[in-house]
């Protein structure tokens, strides 16, 4: 099992690393969220509880969220419904910073996209080609792959509406 803090974003070696446990998802999502520091890009079938919706996580994503109004952080969630019914944490962190953290849902082209992505600063991803596996890829360094990725997310994106189950009142 790898030290992700070992790595820093966008300066370490570009070396791709290969994660399999659902563990290591968790520690890489988490570190790349800590050092990030303007943009960040998910793609995910329903916010794996196990990655996204742990208090660590959150509290890293309430930090971005919070160094500055240049901050950008967009979610797209296949399955929003499951995630609303599971009472994940992130839909109540968005919920209070929406000037900062977008939550859409792709559109029907896009239902057979199967794959799970995190993209930080531009530089650094997770890259799972199967979103129910935790199979993937890890590079903290590599502008190249994460601009294919980020068009690919900024497609998805531009076609993705905001779902109402994603809608939360703060009151």
């Amino acid at each position: 099992m790898y030290n992700f803090a070992d790595y820093i974003l966008g300066e370490s070696a570009d070396e791709t690393l290969k994660i399999e446990t659902r563990q290591e998802n968790a520690n890489v999502a988490l570190e790349l969220v800590k050092q990030c520091q303007l943009k960040l890009a998910i793609i995910s079938k329903d916010l794996d509880p196990f990655v996204y919706d742990n208090l660590e996580f959150l509290e890293a994503l309430k930090s971005l969220a919070l160094k500055g109004r240049h901050v950008d952080i967009r979610i797209l969630i296949f399955e929003p419904e499951i995630v609303v019914r599971r009472g994940h944490k992130l839909l109540d962190l968005a919920g209070k910073m929406s000037s900062y953290v977008e939550l859409r849902k792709p559109s029907p082209e896009y239902n057979k996209f199967d794959e799970a992505v995190l993209i930080a600063d531009e530089v650094g991803y997770v890259f799972r080609d199967n979103a129910e596996r935790y199979n993937g890829k890890v590079n903290f360094n590599s502008p190249r792959e994460s601009k294919y990725m980020l068009e690919v997310f900024n497609d998805m994106w531009e076609s993705a509406k905001p779902d109402p189950n994603l809608r939360r009142m703060h009151i």
